[in-house]
């Protein structure tokens, strides 16, 4: 079976697309595994690290896909040449992308798509989002073509964000040591409770963990990271590895970086040393681990 892991928080800025990059790249490069990434954030970052978005004329400040490099204009004349995950919602073809990694394929965003089944209505949700990512994900042709699937989400709990976590095997929280960073903490633990409450014993969503990142060496970052070490609702999630705050990870996803990933650096450098043991235990416990 298909591993499928999904990072997610309901606030922005806690790392979550940088993770999602960081295990889709550690799962390719250094595990060797054919691996699948799924973005479901409108905003379309995930996809714009391995992809030339382009801006949707139709909706300012959104982006779409670029036309698919298999596109043939001449013999597709029932397709625009352009395909995202966010076609699962309106009932059209899903064909991943190719990228520069070895082993890597992406299904991006395509903003104001995945805008409209954010705003469906109550009515509608359940069918026409919330399990519409489960169904397309447990079909044989795409649990036969990869080994693990990783979904990167909105900073929210919204029906795209429950959507990717009904379709998971896996869910990773990451989080910052601020104050609302630990109060969405205990949002995500609440969503990943009602979902395992609603699986059977055989098919449960497996908790990695709650991931500190961001870490600054600063007396409140260690003292909100001491107390979710101390309290019994969150010690027991807490990951023993955490990311501190530093510029490379922000430096390495830009366009001109070289290399381009923190696991083409040396195996010496402090950075990928830290990341690699992060994604190291996430990949352990997701791939050992149900």
């Amino acid at each position: 079976m298909t591993k499928i892991v999904v990072n997610a928080t309901h606030k922005g800025g806690e790392g979550k697309t940088t993770n999602s990059i960081m295990l889709a790249e550690y799962s390719a490069l250094i595990l060797k595994l054919k691996t699948l990434i799924i973005d479901l954030d409108p905003q379309a970052n995930f996809s714009g690290r391995y992809a030339k978005m382009e801006y949707d004329p139709a909706y300012k400040g959104g982006k779409i896909p670029p036309l698919h490099p298999d596109y043939e204009p001449e013999v597709d004349t029932d397709w625009n040449g352009r395909s995202g995950i966010a076609n699962i919602f309106y009932g059209e073809e899903v064909i991943p992308y190719p990228t520069a990694i070895p082993n890597l394929e992406l299904l991006p965003a395509h903003s104001m798509k995945l805008q409209e089944a954010e705003a469906v209505t109550k009515n509608e949700v359940l069918e026409k989002v919330h399990l519409q990512l489960k169904r397309f994900l447990e079909l044989e042709a795409v649990q036969n073509n990869y080994d693990i699937i990783i979904i990167d989400t909105p900073p929210s709990k919204g029906p795209l964000t429950i959507a990717a976590i009904k379709a998971a095997t896996h869910l990773v929280i990451p989080a910052q040591m601020e104050q609302f960073s630990i109060e969405g903490i205990y949002g995500m633990l609440q969503l990943w409770k009602q979902e395992s409450y609603s699986r059977s014993k055989e098919n449960q969503i497996i908790l990695v963990g709650i991931l500190p990142n961001q870490i600054r060496d600063v007396k409140i970052h260690k003292e909100f990271l001491a107390d979710l070490k101390t309290k019994e609702n969150t010690s027991k999630f807490l990951m023993p590895v955490s990311i501190k705050k530093r510029t490379v990870y922000t430096e390495i996803l830009t366009e001109e970086a070289n290399p381009k990933s923190i696991f083409e650096l040396p195996e010496s450098n402090v950075a990928r040393i830290e990341y690699e043991s992060a994604c190291k235990y996430i990949m352990e416990k997701v791939l050992n681990h149900g």
